[in-house]
């Protein structure tokens, strides 16, 4: 592992001479972030995407994030580069097609059904009430919110960093940002308490689903379900505001 200044004088080097040896560098020295991202985002996925996949799109993120970093933003280079990997991902499972039609169709009934619901009960819906509602067991409940799951890594994943992204690129004036924050911050309170603290764990604190099951004690496949079924009540309650 290089020093501080090794890792300095790695930036300096390239930077000034786009030296491919320190840029090999750079890439050893943050290739743990897009093993980070992987880890965060294999769970969710369809067991046929590969792991290998995944790292390679991340490593496109990396090294894109490495030749486009500007220090001058103030932005620390390890929040730079992960959503620049995050992004190289999603972009590459939208082009493999991974994700197949069933999961959006699931998922859509479920945000409709919470959405159905809150307007009918006057509060956000248990688990059970979801479950009459779509007609289905506690065992077919939890089924039916996995094969959903995969849906979940985009919603958040992108909203969450919206306002910092509108920030960048321009396309969102310092109010609408600031309306999109506080509709979030709103959505994320009302959740049922488990499901925002996956939230909160997973977005906020960076956790793995593994490192958050461990945590609440539950198994990684539980955590899952709720990830995605908070995401589910995140989408309505955005879609209900405008956004």
């Amino acid at each position: 592992m290089m020093t501080a200044s090794e890792l300095e004088r790695c930036w300096q080097t390239y930077k000034n001479h786009r030296d491919e040896n320190s840029r090999e560098a750079l890439v050893q020295a943050y290739l743990h972030l897009v093993k980070r991202v992987v880890a965060r985002i294999k769970p969710l996925l369809p067991p046929s995407v590969e792991e290998g996949d995944l790292i390679s799109y991340g490593l496109i993120g990396l090294l894109e994030a490495i030749d486009r970093f500007d220090r001058s933003r103030g932005v620390p280079f390890e929040a730079f580069a992960t959503q620049r990997i995050r992004g190289s991902i999603l972009d590459g499972l939208r082009s493999m097609g991974w994700l197949p039609r069933s999961a959006y169709q699931k998922a859509k009934q479920l945000q409709d059904t919470i959405e159905s619901l809150e307007q009918k009960l006057g509060h956000s819906p248990t688990e059970q009430e979801l479950a009459e509602e779509l007609g289905l067991t506690d065992d077919e409940y939890s089924n039916f919110v996995m094969e959903a799951s995969p849906i979940a890594i985009l919603p958040l994943d992108e909203l969450l960093p919206l306002a910092e992204k509108a920030r960048e690129q321009d396309i969102m004036d310092e109010h609408r940002r600031r309306e999109l924050i506080e509709t979030l911050a709103y959505a994320i309170e009302k959740l049922p308490e488990r499901e925002r603290l996956v939230i909160t764990l997973y977005f906020y604190e960076q956790l793995t689903l593994k490192e958050i099951a461990k945590v609440m004690k539950l198994t990684e496949g539980r955590v899952c379900q709720l990830k995605t079924q908070a995401i589910m009540r995140l989408r309505a309650t955005l879609k209900k505001a405008g956004w």
